[in-house]
């Protein structure tokens, strides 16, 4: 922690090393989703990288971890908030590049139903409060209306989501091998 402290001081006095470590973690933490964020990668980032600035100037970084731990922490939900702001994008504003013109193949669809029938079979195993959890994610929901909506923080619906993804994981890894 006294590394941390140290680095803090830099970040604060606008050291370029500090900056770039900094930079460093958020891109690894963004890595990850780099694919599906698209062009929209550098620019969260970038916020990453000013937020955390932004947060250590006015003492929100309160120590419960390492610095870098928190910088990945951060970029991660960014990038989660990121892409469920591109998913409720209307179709007029996709590029001409991302419109799909061919239709799916017989294969393309057989696996699309068995994927759907699996996740459905997922979805009914979990407990209900991952089921709530999931079905305000699919609505769009962010994780501050969530916070609002089931009366937790936010801190505590982000854990929550993400304690219910590995158990959908699991549960998922488990039932694909059994039939239908």
């Amino acid at each position: 922690m006294a590394e941390d402290a140290q680095l803090i001081a830099l970040l604060l006095q606008g050291d370029a090393g500090a900056i770039a470590l900094v930079r460093g973690w958020a891109a690894t933490a963004i890595g990850r989703f780099r694919g599906r964020l698209g062009g929209d990668a550098e620019d969260v980032e970038q916020e990453v990288l000013l937020d955390v600035l932004e947060a250590l100037d006015a003492g929100r970084f309160r120590r419960e971890s390492r610095l870098e731990t928190y910088v990945h922490s951060y970029a991660r939900f960014k990038c989660i908030d990121r892409l469920r702001a591109l998913g409720r994008r209307d179709v007029v504003e996709l590029a001409e590049e991302e419109l799909v013109l061919d239709a799916p193949s017989a294969l393309d669809e057989l696996t699309r139903e068995e994927g759907a029938a699996l996740a459905r079979r997922v979805m009914a195993a979990l407990p209900p409060q991952c089921q709530e959890l999931w079905s305000m994610i699919v609505d769009g929901l962010s994780y501050r209306e969530m916070s609002v909506r089931t009366g937790l923080s936010e801190g505590a619906i982000r854990v929550r989501v993400h304690r219910c993804r590995k158990n959908a994981l699991e549960l998922r890894d488990r039932l694909a091998g059994e039939p239908l």
